[in-house]
């Protein structure tokens, strides 16, 4: 996934961008490419630093192992507009969104194909306990 978003940085030309361009990719972009892996598994911290360090670099403008100087904490951008940001949105915060709201069908739709083959391979709980522990914790 790491991958996926460099390969698609490389594409665009970060330096001929504006900030305002920089966003944009950033939140649309960049904001969309992990959403079916984060929707049915959960994602490593490891794996989920890495791809807000990509989103950091690319949204400041820095290349690559060059060191630079931001102006804004990467926090207060990530925050809702209520708060003073810019509402990109935590990769780690979706995740955990989107794995809840599987969590909520599997509890509201017993009867569902899916969820009967859901049961069955990983039980009861539908192997949601495990998943959504870590991911709380």
């Amino acid at each position: 996934m790491v991958d996926k978003f460099t390969k698609r940085l490389s594409l665009w030309k970060e330096n001929s961008l504006s900030i305002g361009g920089r966003f944009t990719l950033t939140k649309s972009v960049l904001g969309s490419l992990p959403l079916y892996y984060l929707s049915l598994y959960r994602a490593r911290n490891k794996v989920m630093d890495a791809l807000e360090r990509v989103r950091i670099r690319f949204f400041w403008g820095f290349k690559e192992g060059e060191k630079g100087l931001t102006w804004v904490k990467w926090k207060t951008v990530l925050a809702s507009f209520d708060l003073g940001g810019l509402g990109v949105g935590s990769i780690k915060a979706k995740n955990l969104s989107l794995l809840g709201k599987w969590w909520w069908r599997f509890r509201c739709e017993k009867h569902a194909l899916w969820c009967k083959v859901i049961a069955s391979i990983h039980g009861a709980d539908g192997g949601f306990s495990t998943t959504m522990g870590a991911s709380l914790k």
